[in-house]
């Protein structure tokens, strides 16, 4: 009885129209079970019919005396038309017209007519369905059949739109779906009768109950009339009714009322969402919540049980409109955003979870003492009379006994329960609502309203599970210190000592309970409880702080990941050497550390830890691999409100590192407690995460990375020729300059690329050119014999890029010194920017220049190319590499050789007519490739480029069609133009083809201006039409409109695309005579 809707089923849905049909024996007649197997199957563009078999003996309620009271609306009202009162009965009999004992069997229909009409006191309406044992109905005009079946309509009293004859051994689904449509046209009149009878019942006094009785049921009877509209309508009549008279509404009605209101908005909601209307229902929704969600509240039963009825109202309410949005998005509806199901099923777990806190509040606040009553007011509860009646108010025109009202207070708060699984369950929808239409805060505040929701019912550990998740995504920090809160307070009923010193490191910078906390902790004693010990028993304290120093009699060991949460601490670390160093170099490393609390902390510990570059980026979480280097301080204090600055030493000769790589700091680790005392843990602070590079400040000094030296310091690269820019595919060249910087001469310089030792898979897209100018994927130059310390020498290298984008190459430097014979490597690095020499935009173009989007099976089109150059390029030859499908027009050439100059950015196009001929079963045809030779304007070689044309989707159509002027000279103005129009056939089938001319007025029309012909197989149609212009100049051609039976309507526009879109009109030259000299 808290929860007012109680509509059930009979509301939801399009009601359908009850018909009954009697006479029908399936189980005993073979012809019999396959027509009802026929009328089983249902579609969606079947009439909406509730089809009913029942027995030769029909029992329909009797018509009953109008009951008074003091209800709105009567549950068992919908209920009847939907289930009990049909509007059509009808009567099936096996009976041909030349039926040897047709008098008889006439008789027999007329007593079965006579009782159906006796026992449907609602005015059903009688329909026959004759049964003849023939494959087709006997023709209309068959003096037989004409003359029984107006005996059978005399004696039954039935219209010839009341008798229907069906042949059982012919197509039964084709006529069970006339009988259907018949049904439901006799069916409307039977509901258009109940309207007129509702409408002319009086209402006393204008009773606003009576009113919005009347409202509603010419709304339902409309919707099982499927005149949607016109139930909309009242239903909002009625709903408007119970708004405007809401402060006239008796307290103890309340209930009632809301019940009534909450059916109407339903209603209302479903019928905006079926007629397309989706704005119009969410705003009627929000009208609904600003009207009655806030009142009125009453006082009946109780001032608590009437607002948490309220609550529940609105909880249900939402949760009812969500799931009519979630159907309307299935049936097609576009949500948003903004707009979707989740927002109102989220509502409704608020609403529903403030319910839980007042049914809370309640039982604290009026413990039960009364046991429940008997007998049970509840026991009707299903039995009910109204919408919204109380059930131990049924046979009360008012209140009832007060021995009885009271005992229904009792039995009410006895039956109050907390329902968080009701929560859980719609927050849980919403979410799945939220995340599908990337409601992303939508959905953490789900999460931390779902925790709250599991810590109120108990479930601390799935509770503290969520807010860590949802406080590692990143949320404001005022909500975030919020849920840190209500976390220690779960993380220590559940003794979770790594929840707990997670939430004690971040609340340290505003809580200073959290670091008295935390320091109890690494002593191995219960903390003090950060909530008050009124909120819980004294037992439940006791058996918290059991649960803590059970914990400590065991060793503990916990690591807080710090890179994504706010601890107490910032950790700031850099390289202090910036110059690259040698392999076996002792690199210092300074952390600067700054607490923000309120007394000294004591770390046992501090430890960097450095990677290179590929380790870093490797996608494995770096928590899970031991850095490749690492250094530690020991026995560090940290000062309140301070800076506390270390320094550590790397030995880098202890990592495997090579040479030219670059080494990153990657982790500082920062250690509580002692490692072989019974607590110890780890708060570690990632430095690879892009996400928290922008949020943790800068270091002021130093780096994070420290470049290893690329060789030992002897021949070094200008990096100024290690960078350079090139056209794909185009012979490059670029200069190295390399310095001697080693106090020694060195000898027999040689340059090396290894394509095994590369670092990136991108470098095999680059081809060496050797001194025969053959590509090579390695190459080996023989640089300078000597060179002094401190000279610089020049390394030509030449090369081809076959990827756009910027390649990292390693080259290997080596050479000898003075009385060595072992040579002495390095590296270099050269950076390659590669980019498209040129850009093509293709697309297809009418004979009349027009842009396609689509083209027409054998039809003739122009391909159209625009040649974008990305810098200062001359074209030398251009070549169409058609498809299979495209052939050239004439003597149209797929070849050209040219000489175009185009500076950067600068555009030239380049066209070619085709024709295309494909198979009927494509869909979607490629144009091929252009092939652009090129060289830069500087240049000497030649660079070849091949690119792909478009894809272009393919219409399919049988015909095309062609217009031209028969004498060309002849289009003066008034003057005949014969305009000659082809029309061929590339089909198998002949086809029916319309031609009608719509004419322009500046033209007048000769000859038919529509024509009905057939186009025989492969054939060629001619039509030939005289027009004459009536001005001069450039003139739209006369356009043939095409029409079939046997092709769509737009696929005979695209044939209009091969005509000619203008025809050029003279001036008429007047003729000169000798009168005029």
């Amino acid at each position: 009885v808290m929860d007012p809707v109680e509509a059930g089923d009979c509301l939801g849905g399009r009601p359908q129209q009850l018909i009954f049909l009697t006479g029908l024996d399936p189980n005993n007649r073979e012809s019999h079970s396959a027509l009802v197997s026929t009328f089983g199957v249902r579609s969606q563009d079947r009439p909406p019919l509730n089809l009913r078999l029942v027995s030769a003996e029909l029992e329909l309620p009797l018509g009953s005396e109008k009951l008074t009271g003091r209800g709105i609306l009567r549950r068992d009202w919908p209920s009847k038309y939907l289930d009990r009162v049909p509007a059509l009965i009808v009567l099936f009999l096996d009976l041909d017209w030349d039926h040897p004992s047709w008098s008889e069997k006439k008789t027999e229909a007329e007593s079965k007519c006579a009782s159906l009409r006796s026992s449907a006191t609602h005015g059903s309406r009688l329909a026959v369905v004759l049964l003849q044992q023939r494959a087709v109905p006997i023709p209309s005009d068959d003096p037989l059949a004409t003359e029984r079946a107006h005996e059978l309509c005399q004696i039954c009293r039935l219209t010839p739109r009341q008798l229907f004859v069906v042949p059982m051994l012919g197509d039964l689904a084709g006529y069970v779906s006339k009988l259907e449509s018949a049904f439901h046209e006799l069916a409307q009149g039977f509901y258009q009768q109940k309207l007129k009878t509702i409408r002319a019942r009086s209402i006393p006094n204008n009773s606003p109950a009576l009113v919005v009785r009347q409202l509603f049921k010419l709304a339902f009877i409309s919707e099982l009339r499927q005149d949607t509209h016109t139930a909309y309508r009242n239903y909002r009549l009625a709903y408007e009714q119970c708004k405007d008279h809401m402060e006239s509404w008796d307290g103890v009605d309340i209930f009632e009322w809301r019940t009534v209101v909450g059916i109407l908005n339903y209603k209302i909601c479903e019928l905006c969402f079926l007629h397309n209307m989706a704005v119009e229902a969410i705003n009627q929704m929000r009208r609904h919540q600003a009207i009655f969600f806030a009142g009125p509240t009453g006082i009946y039963p109780s001032p608590q049980l009437a607002n948490i009825e309220l609550q529940l109202w609105n909880a249900k309410q939402c949760w009812h409109f969500a799931q009519l949005f979630e159907q309307a998005v299935v049936n097609g509806l576009t949500a948003l955003a903004t707009l979707n199901p989740g927002t109102h099923l989220g509502l409704a777990a608020s609403l529903y979870s403030a319910v839980n806190k007042n049914i809370l509040a309640l039982k604290k606040s009026s413990p039960i003492t009364k046991p429940y009553p008997v007998p049970d007011p509840m026991a009707n509860i299903q039995n009910t009379v109204f919408f919204g009646q109380r059930p131990w108010r049924i046979g009360y025109d008012r209140l009832a006994p007060p021995n009885v009202e009271e005992d229904a207070v009792t039995a009410i708060l006895h039956r109050l329960v907390v329902n968080y699984e009701g929560v859980i369950s719609l927050l849980n929808a919403a979410m799945v609502q939220f995340k599908k239409y990337g409601c992303f805060r939508m959905y953490r505040k789900g999460i931390i309203e779902k925790a709250s929701v599991y810590y109120q019912s108990g479930d601390l550990v799935r509770a503290l599970q969520l807010w860590v998740a949802v406080v590692r995504e990143g949320i404001p920090p005022a909500i975030r210190l919020d849920i840190l809160q209500k976390a220690i307070s779960a993380a220590y009923c559940a003794a979770s000592l790594k929840d707990y010193v997670w939430c004690c490191v971040q609340l340290m910078l505003n809580l200073p309970a959290a670091e008295e906390g935390l320091r109890a902790v690494l002593r191995c004693q219960p903390p003090a409880p950060p909530f008050s010990q009124n909120d819980v028993t004294p037992a439940q304290m006791a058996q918290y702080q059991q649960n803590w120093v059970k914990l400590f009699t065991e060793r503990q060991f916990f690591s807080i990941q710090a890179s994504h949460i706010d601890t107490f601490v910032t950790v700031q670390a850099a390289f202090l050497e910036t110059d690259p160093v040698q392999l076996d170099a002792k690199v210092p490393v300074r952390i600067c550390l700054r607490s923000s609390a309120v007394h000294p902390i004591c770390l046992s510990a501090a430890v960097v830890g450095c990677d290179i570059e590929r380790r870093r980026r490797n996608p494995v979480a770096v928590s899970d691999v031991m850095p490749l280097v690492q250094a530690l301080r020991q026995s560090i204090t940290l000062e309140p409100k301070k800076k506390t600055a270390v320094i550590v030493m790397l030995d880098l000769s202890k990592a495997q590192i090579q040479k030219g790589q670059t080494l990153w700091i990657t982790r500082v680790c920062l250690e509580i407690g002692d490692r072989h005392s019974k607590m110890f843990g780890q708060l570690e602070y990632n430095f690879d995460h892009t996400v928290l590079q922008s949020q943790r400040p800068r270091s002021e000094f130093g780096s994070n990375m420290l470049r290893i030296a690329a060789s030992d310091g002897d021949l070094e690269a200008n990096p100024s020729s290690t960078r350079v820019s090139c056209l794909v595919a185009e012979i490059a060249a670029a200069t190295l300059e390399l310095k001697n910087t080693c106090n020694h001469r060195i000898e027999a310089v040689r340059l090396d690329f290894k394509r095994n030792e590369q670092q990136t898979t991108e470098a095999i897209a680059v081809l060496f050119v050797d001194e025969n100018d053959e590509l090579r994927s390695e190459l080996t130059i023989v640089g300078a014999e000597a060179v002094e310390s401190g000279e610089t020498i020049h390394v030509p290298v030449r090369f081809s890029a076959q990827l756009v984008g910027n390649i990292d190459l390693e080259l290997e430097t080596s050479y000898l010194l003075l009385g060595e014979t072992r040579r002495r490597t390095g590296r270099i690095h050269l950076t390659i920017t590669a980019r498209e020499p040129l850009s093509v935009n293709s697309g297809v173009l009418s004979m009349n220049g027009l842009p396609l989007a689509s083209i027409l099976n054998h039809s003739e089109y122009v391909i159209k190319a625009e040649v974008t150059a990305n810098a200062n390029i001359i074209i030398t030859h251009v070549e169409w590499l058609l498809a299979d499908v495209l052939t050239p027009i004439g003597e149209q050439v797929c070849a050209k050789t040219t000489e175009d100059y185009l500076s950067e950015s600068e555009v030239i196009t380049y066209c070619c007519a085709v024709a295309i001929k494909t198979s009927e079963d494509d869909v979607e045809t490629p144009l091929g490739r252009l092939a652009i030779e090129w060289k830069r304007t500087d240049g000497v070689s030649t660079v070849r480029s091949v690119v792909p044309l478009c894809r272009v989707p393919l219409v399919q159509c049988p015909i095309t069609i062609s217009g031209t002027l028969v004498d060309p000279r002849a289009a003066t103005v008034r003057n005949p133009i014969r305009v000659a129009y082809s029309i061929q056939s590339h089909s198998k089938e002949p086809i029916e083809l319309t031609a009608s001319f719509d004419l322009a007025d500046m033209f007048m029309f000769c000859g038919e201006k529509r024509k009905t012909f057939q186009l025989l197989p492969f054939a060629i149609h001619s039509i030939v039409v005289v027009v004459m212009a009536l001005t001069a100049g450039r003139l739209p051609f006369p356009k043939i409109a095409l029409k079939s039976p046997d092709i769509a309507e737009d696929t005979l526009q695209h044939t209009s695309h091969a005509l000619p879109a203008n025809l050029f009109v003279l001036p008429c030259v007047k003729e000169t005579t000798m009168s005029d000299v």
